[in-house]
């Protein structure tokens, strides 16, 4: 049995060692960023079949066999009609959108410029109150407390009110 082990180990270089192998098999992609170890790819067309379904492998990836297009004059008429009639469609559809969407926004500065002309008169309302408060005086120039205090008080019930 000795004699056995010993040939098996001469036969034995690094190489096919146990342990090597176990490494070996272990093999993350060689640094290529891939969890699988790097195979070489086939060559000719049998590299670009899909072993699933026998489909080519370049581009498509629906699912769908390939068909050959129909030839001819009236084949090709037909074809050019349809992808015209279809971009006619799409335009169509855009420009509804567009259409839509412009008035959407009319109706939204029309708002906006509303609320800012109300937010406009409002102040101005207020502000003619203030300057006539403000501007009465009596017959000798002198100003009128009262109306000053009327104001006064007006302001510390609306800083009651909001704060």
């Amino acid at each position: 049995m000795d004699k056995a082990n010993k040939d098996n180990r001469s036969k034995t270089n690094q190489y096919n060692k146990p342990h090597f192998n176990k490494f070996k098999s272990q093999n993350k992609g060689g640094g290529r960023g891939g969890g699988a170890p790097y195979k070489k790819p086939a060559h000719g067309k049998a590299a670009f079949v899909n072993s699933k379904d026998g489909q080519s492998g370049r581009g498509g990836g629906s699912g769908t066999p390939y068909r050959k297009p129909t030839h001819g004059k009236a084949a090709f008429a037909q074809s050019k009609e349809a992808q015209r009639h279809e971009r006619a469609k799409k335009f169509q559809e855009r420009q509804a959108l567009r259409t839509q969407k412009q008035k959407e926004v009319e109706e939204e500065r029309a708002k906006a410029q509303q609320e800012k002309e109300e937010k406009i008169r409002l102040y101005k309302k207020k502000r003619l109150e203030k300057t006539k408060a403000i501007s009465k005086r009596t017959q000798r120039g002198q100003p009128l407390m009262k109306d000053r205090m009327q104001l006064l008080l007006k302001q510390i019930q609306e800083m009651k009110k909001n704060g």
